[in-house]
Protein backbone atom coordinates (compact mmCIF):
# COMPACT_ATOMS: atom_id res chain seq x y z
CA UNK A 1 0.00 0.00 0.00
CA UNK A 2 3.40 2.47 0.92
CA UNK A 3 4.77 1.70 -2.78
CA UNK A 4 1.32 2.86 -4.10
CA UNK A 5 0.42 5.51 -2.50
CA UNK A 6 4.19 7.27 -3.65
CA UNK A 7 3.23 5.68 -7.43
CA UNK A 8 -0.12 7.93 -7.38
CA UNK A 9 1.54 10.76 -6.03
CA UNK A 10 3.34 12.23 -9.47
CA UNK A 11 0.34 10.20 -11.26
CA UNK A 12 -2.19 12.22 -9.91
CA UNK A 13 0.31 15.54 -10.59
CA UNK A 14 0.47 14.43 -14.48
CA UNK A 15 -3.46 13.28 -14.29
CA UNK A 16 -3.66 17.48 -13.79
CA UNK A 17 -1.66 19.07 -15.84
CA UNK A 18 -2.01 16.81 -18.83
CA UNK A 19 1.22 15.10 -19.09
CA UNK A 20 0.61 11.37 -17.80
CA UNK A 21 1.07 9.09 -20.43
CA UNK A 22 -1.77 6.13 -21.09
CA UNK A 23 -0.14 3.59 -19.30
CA UNK A 24 -0.44 6.12 -15.93
CA UNK A 25 -3.85 7.09 -16.87
CA UNK A 26 -4.59 3.14 -16.55
CA UNK A 27 -2.97 2.92 -13.41
CA UNK A 28 -5.06 5.96 -12.09
CA UNK A 29 -8.25 4.37 -13.56
CA UNK A 30 -7.35 1.03 -11.74
CA UNK A 31 -6.67 2.85 -8.56
CA UNK A 32 -10.15 4.66 -8.56
CA UNK A 33 -11.70 2.11 -9.20
CA UNK A 34 -10.48 0.08 -6.23
CA UNK A 35 -12.28 1.80 -3.56
CA UNK A 36 -14.73 4.51 -2.87
CA UNK A 37 -12.33 6.46 -1.30
CA UNK A 38 -9.84 6.82 -3.86
CA UNK A 39 -12.59 7.45 -5.87
CA UNK A 40 -14.22 10.52 -4.02
CA UNK A 41 -10.63 11.54 -3.44
CA UNK A 42 -9.63 12.05 -7.14
CA UNK A 43 -12.93 13.12 -7.96
CA UNK A 44 -12.35 16.27 -4.76
CA UNK A 45 -8.69 16.94 -6.32
CA UNK A 46 -10.08 17.21 -10.16
CA UNK A 47 -12.74 19.99 -8.63
CA UNK A 48 -10.26 21.72 -7.02
CA UNK A 49 -7.79 21.84 -9.66
CA UNK A 50 -10.37 23.31 -11.95
CA UNK A 51 -10.79 25.93 -9.59
CA UNK A 52 -7.02 27.09 -9.16
CA UNK A 53 -6.70 30.82 -9.27
CA UNK A 54 -4.36 32.47 -12.00
CA UNK A 55 -1.57 33.57 -9.85
CA UNK A 56 2.34 32.88 -10.46
CA UNK A 57 3.53 29.75 -10.53
CA UNK A 58 4.80 28.92 -6.83
CA UNK A 59 2.81 32.13 -5.40
CA UNK A 60 1.13 31.24 -1.78
CA UNK A 61 1.79 27.55 -2.13
CA UNK A 62 2.37 27.03 1.88
CA UNK A 63 -0.85 29.50 2.21
CA UNK A 64 -3.01 27.05 -0.30
CA UNK A 65 -1.75 23.82 1.36
CA UNK A 66 -2.40 25.52 4.34
CA UNK A 67 -6.12 26.29 3.57
CA UNK A 68 -6.55 22.37 2.78
CA UNK A 69 -5.26 21.32 6.28
CA UNK A 70 -7.55 23.78 7.81
CA UNK A 71 -11.00 21.95 5.45
CA UNK A 72 -9.48 18.96 7.07
CA UNK A 73 -9.81 20.27 10.79
CA UNK A 74 -13.48 21.58 10.16
CA UNK A 75 -14.84 18.16 8.63
CA UNK A 76 -15.18 16.41 11.72
CA UNK A 77 -17.82 14.16 10.20
CA UNK A 78 -15.03 12.41 7.41
CA UNK A 79 -13.23 10.00 7.89
CA UNK A 80 -9.84 10.98 9.05
CA UNK A 81 -8.25 8.16 6.55
CA UNK A 82 -10.21 10.13 3.91
CA UNK A 83 -8.81 13.23 4.86
CA UNK A 84 -5.51 12.06 5.81
CA UNK A 85 -4.93 10.74 2.13
CA UNK A 86 -6.64 14.03 0.25
CA UNK A 87 -4.43 16.36 2.51
CA UNK A 88 -1.13 14.50 1.76
CA UNK A 89 -2.03 13.63 -1.87
CA UNK A 90 -3.10 17.88 -2.47
CA UNK A 91 0.05 18.79 -0.70
CA UNK A 92 2.25 16.65 -3.29
CA UNK A 93 0.45 17.58 -6.43
CA UNK A 94 0.81 21.69 -5.33
CA UNK A 95 4.43 21.25 -4.50
CA UNK A 96 5.57 18.91 -7.51
CA UNK A 97 2.84 21.07 -10.16
CA UNK A 98 4.24 24.52 -8.58
CA UNK A 99 0.58 26.22 -9.09
CA UNK A 100 -1.69 27.48 -6.87
CA UNK A 101 -5.33 26.64 -6.53
CA UNK A 102 -8.51 27.93 -4.14
CA UNK A 103 -10.68 24.71 -2.33
CA UNK A 104 -13.91 24.31 -3.48
CA UNK A 105 -15.11 23.88 -0.17
CA UNK A 106 -16.65 26.81 1.43
CA UNK A 107 -14.18 28.13 3.51
CA UNK A 108 -11.62 30.20 3.34
CA UNK A 109 -8.92 31.84 5.86
CA UNK A 110 -6.69 35.05 5.84
CA UNK A 111 -3.40 33.39 5.08
CA UNK A 112 -0.21 34.55 7.43
CA UNK A 113 1.67 37.81 7.40
CA UNK A 114 4.51 37.07 5.60
CA UNK A 115 7.60 39.96 5.73
CA UNK A 116 10.79 40.67 4.73
CA UNK A 117 12.41 42.45 7.66
CA UNK A 118 15.49 45.23 7.06
CA UNK A 119 17.84 42.43 7.94
CA UNK A 120 19.33 40.50 4.82
CA UNK A 121 17.09 37.34 4.24
CA UNK A 122 15.28 37.22 7.01
CA UNK A 123 11.62 36.36 6.97
CA UNK A 124 8.92 36.71 9.55
CA UNK A 125 5.71 34.88 9.41
CA UNK A 126 3.15 35.69 12.04
CA UNK A 127 -0.60 34.95 13.11
CA UNK A 128 -2.87 37.39 14.27
CA UNK A 129 -5.25 35.98 17.55
CA UNK A 130 -7.93 33.62 15.76
CA UNK A 131 -5.73 31.87 13.50
CA UNK A 132 -3.67 29.07 12.48
CA UNK A 133 -1.55 28.20 9.70
CA UNK A 134 0.63 25.26 9.17
CA UNK A 135 3.91 26.34 6.82
CA UNK A 136 6.70 24.40 4.65
CA UNK A 137 9.76 25.34 5.97
CA UNK A 138 12.94 25.57 3.33
CA UNK A 139 14.46 22.73 4.70
CA UNK A 140 11.11 20.25 4.30
CA UNK A 141 9.94 20.61 7.83
CA UNK A 142 6.36 21.64 8.80
CA UNK A 143 5.32 23.97 11.38
CA UNK A 144 1.78 24.77 13.01
CA UNK A 145 1.80 28.00 13.74
CA UNK A 146 -0.61 28.94 16.55
CA UNK A 147 -2.51 31.57 16.92
CA UNK A 148 -0.99 35.28 18.60
CA UNK A 149 2.23 33.50 17.20
CA UNK A 150 5.21 34.56 15.15
CA UNK A 151 8.27 32.77 13.65
CA UNK A 152 11.78 34.24 12.38
CA UNK A 153 14.64 32.82 10.22
CA UNK A 154 17.16 33.26 7.41
CA UNK A 155 15.41 32.56 4.35
CA UNK A 156 17.19 29.18 2.93
CA UNK A 157 18.49 28.31 6.24
CA UNK A 158 22.03 29.31 5.30
CA UNK A 159 25.00 28.25 7.21
CA UNK A 160 25.55 25.48 9.33
CA UNK A 161 22.21 25.52 11.31
CA UNK A 162 18.49 25.70 11.10
CA UNK A 163 17.62 28.73 13.02
CA UNK A 164 14.03 29.62 14.28
CA UNK A 165 13.03 32.65 16.85
CA UNK A 166 9.76 32.12 18.41
CA UNK A 167 7.17 33.83 20.06
CA UNK A 168 4.39 32.39 21.17
CA UNK A 169 3.72 28.58 20.12
CA UNK A 170 4.14 26.28 17.07
CA UNK A 171 4.38 22.28 16.68
CA UNK A 172 7.73 21.71 14.25
CA UNK A 173 7.91 18.62 12.14
CA UNK A 174 11.47 18.70 11.66
CA UNK A 175 13.33 17.05 8.37
CA UNK A 176 16.21 15.33 9.48
CA UNK A 177 19.42 16.42 8.84
CA UNK A 178 22.48 15.47 11.10
CA UNK A 179 24.77 17.53 9.79
CA UNK A 180 22.70 20.46 10.31
CA UNK A 181 20.97 20.71 13.58
CA UNK A 182 17.25 22.76 13.68
CA UNK A 183 16.97 25.27 16.68
CA UNK A 184 14.20 26.83 18.10
CA UNK A 185 15.02 29.63 20.11
CA UNK A 186 12.28 30.90 22.61
CA UNK A 187 12.72 33.16 25.50
CA UNK A 188 16.48 32.73 25.76
CA UNK A 189 15.97 28.67 25.81
CA UNK A 190 17.38 26.47 22.71
CA UNK A 191 15.68 23.67 21.85
CA UNK A 192 18.03 21.51 19.20
CA UNK A 193 16.76 18.63 17.17
CA UNK A 194 17.64 16.52 14.19
CA UNK A 195 14.80 14.87 13.00
CA UNK A 196 11.95 15.01 15.06
CA UNK A 197 8.44 16.12 16.29
CA UNK A 198 7.80 18.83 19.28
CA UNK A 199 5.83 21.27 20.96
CA UNK A 200 7.34 24.82 21.88
CA UNK A 201 4.74 27.01 24.13
CA UNK A 202 6.55 30.29 25.06
CA UNK A 203 4.07 32.85 25.07
CA UNK A 204 5.55 36.43 26.54
CA UNK A 205 2.07 36.84 28.50
CA UNK A 206 3.29 33.47 30.58
CA UNK A 207 7.13 33.17 33.04
CA UNK A 208 7.57 29.88 31.23
CA UNK A 209 8.86 28.56 28.00
CA UNK A 210 7.51 24.15 27.59
CA UNK A 211 9.20 21.67 25.48
CA UNK A 212 6.97 18.68 24.84
CA UNK A 213 8.64 15.90 23.23
CA UNK A 214 6.08 13.90 20.78
CA UNK A 215 9.03 11.69 18.74
CA UNK A 216 12.62 11.38 18.11
CA UNK A 217 15.24 13.48 20.71
CA UNK A 218 16.17 17.05 21.17
CA UNK A 219 18.15 19.08 23.56
CA UNK A 220 16.91 21.96 25.88
CA UNK A 221 19.19 24.84 26.84
CA UNK A 222 19.75 28.23 28.06
CA UNK A 223 20.89 29.94 25.05
CA UNK A 224 24.67 30.87 25.34
CA UNK A 225 25.50 29.16 28.69
CA UNK A 226 25.87 25.47 29.89
CA UNK A 227 23.90 26.50 33.44
CA UNK A 228 20.66 24.45 31.96
CA UNK A 229 21.16 21.41 29.44
CA UNK A 230 18.72 18.70 29.46
CA UNK A 231 18.34 15.84 26.72
CA UNK A 232 14.19 14.90 26.46
CA UNK A 233 12.81 11.70 25.77
CA UNK A 234 9.61 11.03 23.50
CA UNK A 235 6.44 11.59 25.90
CA UNK A 236 8.41 13.59 28.49
CA UNK A 237 8.09 17.91 28.69
CA UNK A 238 10.66 20.26 29.94
CA UNK A 239 8.83 23.24 31.67
CA UNK A 240 11.60 26.29 32.45
CA UNK A 241 11.38 29.78 34.23
CA UNK A 242 14.12 31.34 31.65
CA UNK A 243 15.05 33.67 34.42
CA UNK A 244 15.48 31.62 37.52
CA UNK A 245 16.11 28.23 35.14
CA UNK A 246 13.66 26.28 37.21
CA UNK A 247 12.85 23.31 35.42
CA UNK A 248 10.48 20.43 35.76
CA UNK A 249 10.27 17.85 33.92
CA UNK A 250 7.23 15.12 33.31
CA UNK A 251 4.97 12.97 31.19
CA UNK A 252 2.41 14.90 29.41
CA UNK A 253 -0.75 14.34 27.62
CA UNK A 254 -0.56 14.65 23.37
CA UNK A 255 -3.92 15.76 22.93
CA UNK A 256 -4.24 18.51 25.55
CA UNK A 257 -0.73 19.92 24.15
CA UNK A 258 -0.67 19.79 21.15
CA UNK A 259 -4.28 19.34 20.27
CA UNK A 260 -4.43 22.64 19.34
CA UNK A 261 -3.40 21.94 15.69
CA UNK A 262 -6.24 19.97 15.26
CA UNK A 263 -8.41 22.68 16.11
CA UNK A 264 -9.34 21.46 19.67
CA UNK A 265 -9.24 24.06 22.77
CA UNK A 266 -8.01 22.05 25.46
CA UNK A 267 -8.49 22.96 28.99
CA UNK A 268 -7.16 21.13 32.29
CA UNK A 269 -8.25 22.07 35.80
CA UNK A 270 -8.01 26.02 34.48
CA UNK A 271 -8.35 29.02 36.26
CA UNK A 272 -10.33 31.42 34.59
CA UNK A 273 -7.86 33.56 33.24
CA UNK A 274 -6.23 31.02 31.46
CA UNK A 275 -9.30 30.56 30.26
CA UNK A 276 -10.50 33.87 29.36
CA UNK A 277 -6.65 34.21 27.62
CA UNK A 278 -6.94 31.15 25.33
CA UNK A 279 -10.40 31.77 24.12
CA UNK A 280 -8.89 35.45 23.04
CA UNK A 281 -6.09 33.82 21.25
CA UNK A 282 -8.04 31.36 19.63
CA UNK A 283 -11.08 33.32 18.15
CA UNK A 284 -9.16 36.49 18.38
CA UNK A 285 -11.64 38.78 20.30
CA UNK A 286 -11.42 41.06 23.79
CA UNK A 287 -13.19 39.64 26.67
CA UNK A 288 -14.23 42.43 29.57
CA UNK A 289 -15.45 40.81 32.38
CA UNK A 290 -17.88 42.61 34.81
CA UNK A 291 -18.26 41.53 38.78
CA UNK A 292 -16.43 39.02 40.66
CA UNK A 293 -14.99 36.01 39.29
CA UNK A 294 -15.97 32.68 41.82
CA UNK A 295 -12.32 31.85 43.50
CA UNK A 296 -13.07 27.95 42.93
CA UNK A 297 -13.09 28.44 39.67
CA UNK A 298 -11.78 25.55 37.25
CA UNK A 299 -12.06 24.03 34.17
CA UNK A 300 -11.25 20.54 32.37
CA UNK A 301 -12.88 19.78 29.10
CA UNK A 302 -12.22 20.08 25.48
CA UNK A 303 -13.95 21.92 22.76
CA UNK A 304 -13.93 19.73 19.35
CA UNK A 305 -14.35 22.28 16.60
CA UNK A 306 -16.35 24.61 18.25
CA UNK A 307 -17.68 27.99 17.93
CA UNK A 308 -17.54 30.96 19.96
CA UNK A 309 -21.07 31.31 21.09
CA UNK A 310 -21.18 27.16 21.86
CA UNK A 311 -18.68 27.48 24.19
CA UNK A 312 -19.56 30.18 25.84
CA UNK A 313 -22.94 28.94 26.61
CA UNK A 314 -21.72 25.53 27.97
CA UNK A 315 -19.10 27.53 30.45
CA UNK A 316 -22.06 29.62 31.20
CA UNK A 317 -24.77 27.51 32.44
CA UNK A 318 -21.52 25.26 34.71
CA UNK A 319 -20.33 28.11 35.72
CA UNK A 320 -23.20 30.44 36.31
CA UNK A 321 -22.46 33.70 33.67
CA UNK A 322 -24.02 35.93 31.43
CA UNK A 323 -22.35 37.07 28.25
CA UNK A 324 -22.88 39.21 25.13
CA UNK A 325 -21.05 38.87 21.33
CA UNK A 326 -19.88 42.42 20.41
CA UNK A 327 -18.38 42.02 16.94
CA UNK A 328 -14.90 41.53 18.26
CA UNK A 329 -16.08 41.66 22.04
CA UNK A 330 -17.28 39.13 25.14
CA UNK A 331 -18.46 40.70 27.55
CA UNK A 332 -19.16 38.65 30.50
CA UNK A 333 -21.36 39.43 33.53
CA UNK A 334 -21.09 37.09 37.13
CA UNK A 335 -23.89 37.83 39.59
Amino acid sequence: MEREDKEIEPILTKWLTGTATQEELAFLKAWSARNDQNFKIRETLQKAWEEKTAEPLLVNVDEKINDIWLKGMKHEDARPSFWNSLLRYAAVILLLAGVTFVFFMNYTTNPPKVQLTNEPNIIIRENPAGQKTKLFLPDGSTAYLNSASQIKYEAGFQGSERRLYLEGEAYFEVAKDNNKPFIVSAKGMETLALGTEFNVNAYRETDRVSVSLVAGKVLVQQAGTSDLTVTLLPGKELVVNPVTLEATEKVFNKDHVTGWKDGNLYFQKAAFNEVKLKIERWFGIEVQVIGQVPQDWKVSTVYKGQTLRNILTDLSYSKNFAYEIMDEKVIISFK
